[in-house]
């Protein structure tokens, strides 16, 4: 069980998540130019309380709707926006955009573009860490939809079969882009697939409860940290809104699952939690919402000064040499 700084923490991140997305939206509508930007309003439990689980030597690969995973990990909030916003001040210098998001200072690799080599980078990463012998783990983020990918099947399959450290986490929206996963799949829980490989397969079941899916994180992270082989943790929430900021995702959802979920909304969750089990007040909570207010204010401000990426910079960057590291 998390206790009160912890859960406070995860207030804080959360509803920053959900204000950084939300202004996103906005932008767009605005008409503001935006690199591909995946919103994730409903979905920061999952981001928010597994990354509190890991170390910072842990290589965490993170997925669509990552704004979550980012901050909880200490990203820069002003190069997180200039990077989707395009921008030279941006951490990957606006070559990235959100969509493929890497910052090497904190070991988190965001795995856009195509969705399989969510399941197979990080297995290199731990194959290393396993030879390694540090205690180190990988972290593969995916959605739903991609488990449907034949990486899948190799990455979990390797990881496996060489007992590596890895931890996949199918953070399970319903939705493939457009398509219900239960209609692709026949599955009504996607961790049911790892005991084709052998290994353990775990569900949140309210996966906007941020307390249970910490519980559910450590100990997963503790069973693969202590040298057990991967498995598979599936985190249950919503996407509220549309795949991207282009569609508002209306026309494909059952209403009667969405009045469902927007009931269990994960922030509203914990702010009752937070109230009825631990009498903190609204004044404290006000707080901490208009710091988060300020820091994206003040984010925006910086974004919108800085310059552009210019097209020379394309080029450069490609090849990394450790030598120059």
């Amino acid at each position: 069980m998390a206790d009160l700084s912890i859960l406070l923490a995860f207030y804080e991140n959360m509803y920053k998540a959900r204000r950084f997305d939300e202004r996103l939206w906005d932008a767009y509508v605005d008409g503001k130019p935006l690199g591909m930007t995946h919103l994730g309003m409903g979905e920061e439990a999952c981001g928010t309380a597994t990354m509190m689980a890991f170390r910072p030597t842990d290589a965490v690969c993170p997925h669509h709707r990552s704004h979550p995973h980012l901050l909880m990990r200490g990203c820069d909030m002003n190069t997180m926006l200039s990077e989707t916003l395009l921008k030279s001040t941006g951490t990957c210098k606006g070559k990235a955009g959100e969509a493929h998001f890497v910052d090497v200072s904190k070991n988190l690799y965001v795995l856009g573009g195509t969705l399989g080599p969510c399941y197979t980078v990080p297995v290199g990463f731990a194959y290393h860490f396993k030879r390694e012998g540090k205690g180190n783990i990988a972290v593969a983020y995916s959605g739903d939809g991609s488990t449907c990918e034949g990486p899948f099947y190799e990455g979990v399959n390797m990881a496996a079969a060489f007992k590596l450290p890895v931890l996949f986490i199918i953070q399970n929206n319903f939705f493939a882009i457009s398509e219900d996963f239960r209609k692709m799949t026949g599955l009504q829980r996607l961790s049911t697939r790892a005991s084709g490989f052998g290994i353990p397969g775990v569900t949140v079941e309210n996966g906007n409860d941020v307390e249970a899916v910490y519980d559910a994180a450590v100990k997963a992270v503790e069973y693969v940290r202590a040298g057990n082989g991967p498995m598979i943790l599936e985190v249950m929430t919503w996407r509220q809104r549309g795949h991207a900021v282009n569609e508002p995702g209306t026309k494909y959802k059952d209403p009667k699952e969405q009045e469902f979920w927007m009931k269990r909304d994960p922030i509203n969750l914990l702010s009752t939690k937070l109230k009825e089990q631990y009498g903190v007040g609204d004044e404290q909570l006000k707080a901490i919402e208009d710091k988060c207010e300020q820091e994206i204010d003040e984010a925006w401000a910086f974004a919108e000064a800085a310059p552009y990426s210019q097209p020379e910079v394309a080029m450069k960057d490609i090849y990394w040499s450790a030598n120059k590291a």
